[in-house]
């Protein structure tokens, strides 16, 4: 029967392996919320902008970074009638 040497430094990098994986499983199960549109280039100097629920078009620009606004604006509205009663 073999016995089992043990060593300071195989302790050590055991404990730090485990920790290593602990913190990759948290990295791994962080949660990436998805953007509620998303800009598209579809033609030459043309963009849509993506509503990401429900892959439909929501709105048009010529302009990349007026895109940009308009995405951000869809998107602050979005939030802000979620919960709104009409």
């Amino acid at each position: 029967m073999q016995q089992l040497i043990t060593r300071p430094q195989l302790a050590q990098l055991l404990t730090q392996s485990a920790a290593a994986r602990a913190a990759f499983e948290e990295r791994r199960t962080v949660v990436v919320e998805k953007p509620a549109y998303q800009v598209r280039p579809t033609g030459r100097g043309f963009f849509h902008i993506i509503d990401t629920a429900t892959g439909k078009v929501a709105s048009f620009r010529r302009d990349y970074q007026q895109a940009l606004s308009r995405a951000e604006l869809l998107t602050i509205r979005k939030r802000d009638d979620i919960g709104a009663e009409g």
